[in-house]
C-alpha cells in the first residue's frame, strides 16, 4: 500500500489537468454596467430594486465591513460566509465576478481592485493592496498542450481553493492554483498559471517556468473559467429570485435555486425534508444527511457551508465532528458522497468532480469512505479517499484515488494518482 510521505519536486504540466472541464461553454455576455454599495438597504440584493438579470447577490451570512467603501458591479455573487473588510481601504469588484464561500478580502494601502470575470474560489484570501484582473494581455498565447495559438478577448482570472494573494497584481488570463501564493509586489503576467502549492515571491518566478513555479495558460483553463463564470452568474440570478419571493429562502437550511443544472429543492436530515431559515449554518439544496437535526446541531461548528446548488446530490454519512468553516461543493453534473464518522478540520474543503482520465473528465466522482480525518485547510477535489485514511493540514488530494489507510502528510500536494507529489511552500 502506497503512503505518500516523500515529497518530490517533479512539477510538470500534467497538473494543468486541474483546468480541464467536462464540457466547453459559450462565453456569456458581459453585464451592461452599473455599480452598487452593499449597504444594509442593498442586501442581500444589490441594488435592492435591480431585476434578477442584472442584480448582484450577497449571501446574508457574508461579513461586510465598511460597506460604503465597497463597490460591486452587476451579476456578482458573494457566497456564504465570505468576508469583505474595507475598514482601512476600498474594495472594488467589477461585473460578473464571484466571491465564493469563506473567501477573505482584507484591503489595506490603496485597496483591492478586482476586475470583471474574476473567480475567487472557496477559501481564497486576498489582502493588502492588490489588483486582480484589471490589466494585462488577451493574447495571443501558445497552448503548451496542443501547441496552438489562441486568444481570450473576454478574459478571466481564477484564484483557486485556499490560495493567497498578498499585495500582488494578478493580470487577466491567469490562474493561481489551489494552495498557491503570490507575494507582495509581484505581478503575475497574462498567460501564466501558478502551480499548486507554489509560493511566488519575485517577478522572475512569476514570469519564467525555469523556477518550477508557473506554467503557461491552456485553452482548457479558459474553458473551465468560462463555465465557472456562467454558473455563478446563474447563482446571482437564482438567489435573487428566491430572496425576492421570500427573504427567508436564502438563510439557514434552505432551497437551492432551480437552474438548468440543478433541480432546486430542500436538504433531508435523517430522511426528513428540512427547511430552517434560522439555522446558524448554510445547508442548501439536495444535501442528504444521515444525522437528525438534533444530532447535527451538536456535531458541527459555525460558518459551515454545505452547498448542493451546482452538483447534486450530496450523500453525507453520520458525522464524527465538523469544525468551523468547512465547505462542501461540487461541479455541475457531479455528485458528492462522504461516508460515516469523518472528522472535518477547520476550513476543510470537499469538492465534487469527476477525475480527468486521458484529458476527459469522465472518471470516478469525489467520494470519501468511513473513519477519515481531514486536517485544517485541507482540500479534496476530483478524488476518492479510502476508509481509515488521514489527510494532513494544508494538503490537497487532486484527481486521484487513494486506497484505504493512506496517510498524506501536512503541506503536501498529491495529484494525478501520485504522478505529482510536491510541497506546499508556504
Amino acid at each position: 500500500m502506497f503512503k505518500p510521505r516523500t515529497i518530490f519536486s517533479a512539477l510538470t504540466a500534467t497538473i494543468l489537468a486541474f483546468a480541464i472541464s467536462a464540457q466547453i461553454y459559450i462565453q456569456p455576455a458581459l453585464a451592461t454596467g452599473g455599480t452598487c454599495n452593499p449597504t444594509a438597504s442593498n442586501l442581500p440584493i444589490c441594488p435592492s430594486a435591480a431585476p434578477s438579470e442584472s442584480a448582484s447577490f450577497v449571501d446574508p451570512t457574508a461579513t461586510i465591513t465598511n460597506p460604503a467603501n465597497i463597490t460591486l458591479g452587476e451579476k456578482d455573487f458573494v457566497a456564504p460566509f465570505a468576508e469583505l473588510d474595507a475598514t482601512n481601504a476600498p474594495i472594488s469588484i467589477a461585473a460578473d465576478s464571484n466571491v465564493q464561500d469563506q473567501v477573505k478580502i482584507i484591503a489595506s494601502g490603496t485597496g483591492v481592485d478586482i476586475g470583471k470575470r474574476v473567480i475567487m474560489a472557496h477559501m481564497a484570501t486576498i489582502k493588502g493592496a492588490a489588483k486582480i484582473g484589471t490589466q494585462g494581455s488577451t493574447g495571443p498565447f501558445i497552448d503548451p498542450v496542443t501547441n496552438t495559438q489562441f486568444s481570450n478577448d473576454i478574459s478571466e482570472v481564477f484564484l483557486a481553493f485556499n490560495c493567497e494573494i498578498d499585495g500582488a497584481t494578478i493580470e487577466k488570463n491567469t490562474v493561481v492554483n489551489f494552495l498557491a501564493r503570490v507575494g507582495p509586489g509581484v505581478t503575475l503576467p497574462a498567460g501564466k498559471v501558478v502551480l499548486p502549492g507554489k509560493n511566488v515571491t519575485t517577478n522572475s518566478q512569476a514570469t519564467s517556468g525555469s523556477f518550477g513555479k508557473v506554467a503557461n495558460l491552456t485553452q482548457a483553463d479558459v474553458a473551465l473559467m468560462e463555465g465557472i463564470i456562467e454558473v455563478n452568474e446563474a447563482f446571482a440570478k437564482g438567489y435573487t429570485e428566491l430572496a425576492t419571493a421570500d427573504p427567508t429562502n436564502v438563510t439557514g437550511i434552505n432551497y437551492a435555486p432551480a437552474t438548468d443544472f440543478n433541480s432546486g429543492g430542500l436538504p433531508q436530515l435523517n430522511g426528513i425534508a428540512t427547511r430552517d431559515p434560522n439555522f446558524r449554518n448554510r445547508i442548501i439544496g439536495n444535501v442528504v444527511l444521515e444525522d437528525s437535526f438534533t444530532n447535527l446541531n451538536y456535531k458541527i461548528g459555525n460558518r459551515i457551508s454545505l452547498r448542493a446548488d451546482e452538483g447534486e446530490p450530496f450523500n453525507v454519512g453520520q458525522i464524527a465532528g465538523m469544525a468551523n468553516d468547512v465547505v462542501f461543493h461540487a461541479l455541475e453534473t457531479t455528485s458528492l458522497t462522504v461516508g460515516d464518522y469523518i472528522g472535518y478540520g477547520p476550513r476543510a474543503l470537499v469538492h465534487g468532480g469527476r477525475q480527468v482520465v486521458n484529458g476527459v473528465a469522465n472518471g470516478p466522482e469525489t467520494s470519501l469512505g468511513n473513519f477519515i480525518g481531514l486536517g485544517p485547510n485541507s482540500v479534496i477535489f476530483r478524488s476518492v479517499i479510502g476508509s481509515k485514511s488521514a489527510i494532513g493540514q494544508r494538503s490537497a488530494v487532486f484527481n486521484s484515488t487513494l486506497p484505504s489507510r493512506t496517510y498524506v502528510r501536512s503541506k503536501v500536494i498529491y495529484a494525478d494518482n501520485g504522478n505529482l507529489i510536491s510541497a506546499v511552500e508556504w
